[in-house]
């Protein structure tokens, strides 16, 4: 089977469950979507944490890499449920708990500044104190690079038409990588002359962004072809066709910085794939590499717009 079959195959496989996933999602509160994400985040981590392990010469400390990244998945999905409260049937303990919490002002912040002094703590009672700094920068960054961007996808979805900003923002940055990928076979011939990835052309890079805001723009008016009785507010949400094509114009250039900084990433571990644990694509990393960028910009553009209109 050659690797582009492979690569379609564990696409739509992948994108089979999540439909699934986006049309149950506050099935059992909702705990499905956390448990996929959660698996999706720690097997990213256990990637970068390979990719970034220097040996003696520093290494990321992954008990406490995957336990803090649990925890702001966890932050996040408190957020899930409180936007879910009137749809949910909650305990009121849990209820008055997740209110309690959402009252807290960024609740991420202080699991971040506990994460960096247990880390800070850690490396130096039980680390050498050469490679140090690195055991402490590779153990964070891992976490900020991997498990935040995931979490994020959780309060997304509950904001007012929030499956369609989550499939517009995976959209805008998987076309963008389709794209890319066939507009490069068969007419790049002009390389883009980046030293992190030396194979990528120009006509390739151009190719995604057009591929990734005609599909967008398919998108959003067979979204409104096929829910034609959505409310005045949630029209408003949606993008227009001007909007969509800058907005997607910036959602491909933030993806192609992503995949360079995967590749980067790979580049200096000296291997072609994070791992091979997905056919056609490698790891999990080198498939979610764009969205680790997007997802975040998707959900503050949106979060922006809706507070400011609605």
């Amino acid at each position: 089977m050659g690797e582009t079959l492979k690569r379609i195959i564990a696409g739509f496989t992948i994108g089979g469950i999540v439909i699934v996933l986006l049309n149950t999602l506050h099935f059992i509160y909702g705990l499905h979507a956390l448990l996929f994400i959660t698996i999706i985040a720690v097997l990213g981590l256990e990637e970068y944490y390979r990719l970034t392990d220097k040996g003696v010469d520093g290494r990321p400390i992954r008990i406490l890499g995957f336990t803090f990244g649990f925890l702001f998945l966890l932050s996040y999905y408190t957020e899930f449920l409180y936007e879910s409260r009137n749809i949910l049937s909650l305990n009121e303990v849990i209820l008055n708990f997740i209110i309690t919490y959402q009252e807290i002002k960024n609740p991420v912040i202080p699991i971040l500044v506990l994460f960096v002094i247990f880390t800070k703590a850690y490396s130096m009672m039980f680390r050498p104190l050469d490679g140090n700094a690195y055991n402490v920068m590779s153990t964070i960054t891992g976490v900020l690079y991997i498990a935040l961007p995931l979490a994020i996808i959780l309060p997304m979805l509950v904001l007012p038409e929030g499956i369609f900003i989550f499939v517009y923002t995976a959209l805008a940055t998987i076309m963008t990588d389709v794209g890319a990928y066939f507009a490069g076979r068969w007419f790049g011939k002009h390389n883009a002359g980046l030293k992190v990835s030396p194979k990528k052309t120009w006509e390739g890079y151009i190719g995604g962004i057009l591929f990734a805001n005609l599909f967008n723009l398919g998108f959003i008016y067979a979204w409104l072809y096929f829910h034609p009785d959505l409310l005045q507010q949630s029209k408003v949400i949606m993008p227009s066709y001007i909007e969509s094509i800058i907005l997607t114009l910036i959602f491909s250039f933030i993806s192609i910085i992503g995949d360079l900084v995967e590749s980067a990433l790979k580049r200096d571990a000296k291997t072609k794939d994070s791992s091979t644990i997905i056919p056609g694509h490698g790891g999990v990393l080198d498939l979610v590499d764009a969205m680790l960028f997007t997802f975040p910009l998707g959900y503050f553009y949106f979060y922006i717009k809706i507070k400011f209109l609605l």
